[in-house]
């Protein structure tokens, strides 16, 4: 086994490895009220554009009689819904992130695209441990397959798509519409993914370096998560690598970046994909570390990585690029 990599700035590409080493060391341990360090890092809703309203709504709660209503953040053209929806599941290590804090990607998207976009929200860990993150993703996913007005009745089309925590919630809705009766999704688009709790991947045990997505990280974000199941045997619906037949599910599209330490279970979700005869596209993009595109949205791999993603929903809904 090689030694652990606590400076990823030498295997970063060029354009990237200035600004990744500007970055501060994050010690999630040292967070003592997670509300308070949420709330740091507000991000003010956007009303909308000339060609896309925003709306929000609340939806009935999964399973029936709970007691949590979810919300979601509704992206449609001004001009009119779409027949195509695609539910957006923003990323935070199960701990952070906000419903709006992708409005501009969610607005570009029925820009791009011509298609609605869904934005869940859900509940973050620690306070609210699994499962309440994937009820409140599969209610919104259950709301959009129930046909409301607002997207133009049922979808004739539909997909699901997240990044990091929202990619690993995005795989569980594939897992829970094919299991739970939920309405049938034409593609899932996992970008740079959890889907691992056990962490017992060549990556995982490789990269630790603290200013991002590091063992450390990973380890004390999935204890949050499940509470006091972390370290027992999961449900596939908490981490779905442990699935054990992914028979049926959507085709899927999965991005991973060469140095993060989720890279190689996306590959390993990946190759079982296919295994099960689940059409799959695996994209693994050089010299890039988790959040690559966040931190250099202008370098050259940055730039491929969005229009790769693109293209992907564009394909999930059978547009031509």
């Amino acid at each position: 086994m090689p030694p652990v990599i606590t400076n990823l700035t030498p295997h970063l590409d060029p354009e990237i490895a200035p600004l990744f080493d500007q970055l501060p060391a994050v010690d999630y341990a040292a967070v003592t009220d997670w509300p308070a360090a949420r709330a740091l890092r507000h991000v003010e809703p956007q009303p909308g554009s000339d060609t896309v309203r925003v709306e929000n709504v609340r939806v009935a709660a999964y399973p029936e009689g709970a007691q949590h209503t979810p919300g979601a953040r509704v992206y449609t053209a001004r001009q009119g819904p779409s027949g195509n929806t695609l539910l957006w599941i923003h990323g935070g290590g199960f701990l952070g992130g906000h419903v709006n804090e992708n409005d501009t990607v969610c607005m570009g998207l029925v820009d791009t695209i011509g298609c609605n976009v869904v934005a869940a929200e859900y509940r973050l860990a620690p306070e609210h441990t699994f499962p309440a993150a994937p009820n409140d993703c599969f209610a919104v996913l259950r709301w959009i397959g129930s046909g409301p007005e607002l997207l133009g009745g049922r979808p004739q089309q539909l997909a699901v798509a997240g990044g990091s925590a929202g990619g690993c919630l995005a795989a569980v809705m594939a897992l829970m519409a094919r299991d739970l009766d939920g309405p049938e999704l034409c593609h899932q688009i996992l970008v740079f993914p959890v889907l691992d709790d056990r962490l017992q991947t060549g990556s995982a045990k490789l990269i630790d370096d603290p200013r991002t997505w590091s063992r450390t990280k990973a380890q004390f974000s999935w204890r949050a998560y499940l509470g006091s199941a972390f370290g027992a045997e999961v449900p596939p619906y908490a981490a779905p690598a442990r699935a054990t037949d992914l028979a049926g599910l959507p085709p899927a599209s999965i991005f991973a970046e060469e140095m993060d330490l989720l890279r190689d279970e996306a590959v390993e979700y990946a190759n079982r994909l296919t295994s099960a005869n689940v059409r799959t596209g695996l994209t693994v993009y050089p010299g890039t570390h988790h959040g690559h595109t966040g931190l250099a949205p202008q370098a050259q791999v940055s730039k491929r990585t969005g229009r790769d993603i693109t293209a992907a929903i564009k394909a999930a809904f059978g547009i031509a690029a």
